[in-house]
């Protein structure tokens, strides 16, 4: 019985060190994640001016090109009118001389 006493008695210290073990390695797992996971929180703060910069360089991009749509569509619409105008201000010229000679002969 005492070498069955002994032999739980070792057991169990093997059993205590297979836990102590096990224990040390999760933390260092655990203390392995969290250093990676504040390496990669480093990481995104150091881009962060890089991809605000990025983002500010798109936009004004887009921002130019969209201006330039507009101005090339203002400048259309802009001939178009001036075009319109040339032709009514030929009849409104027109017209008035009309009125003018009819006016004119009602005087007389």
């Amino acid at each position: 019985m005492g070498d069955s006493l002994k032999d739980l008695l070792e057991a169990e210290a093997e059993a205590e060190a297979i836990v102590t073990a096990g224990e040390e390695e999760r933390d260092k797992i655990i203390q392995k994640a969290l250093d990676d996971a504040l390496d990669m929180e480093r990481q995104f703060k150091d881009r962060l001016p890089e991809m605000q910069q990025s983002f500010i360089d798109k936009a004004q991009e887009r921002a130019a090109q969209t201006i330039a749509e507009m101005k090339l569509r203002y400048d259309e619409r802009n001939k178009t009118l001036r075009e319109l105008a040339g032709k009514h201000e030929k009849e409104a010229l027109d017209r008035a001389i009309v009125l003018v000679l009819a006016s004119e002969s009602k005087v007389s």
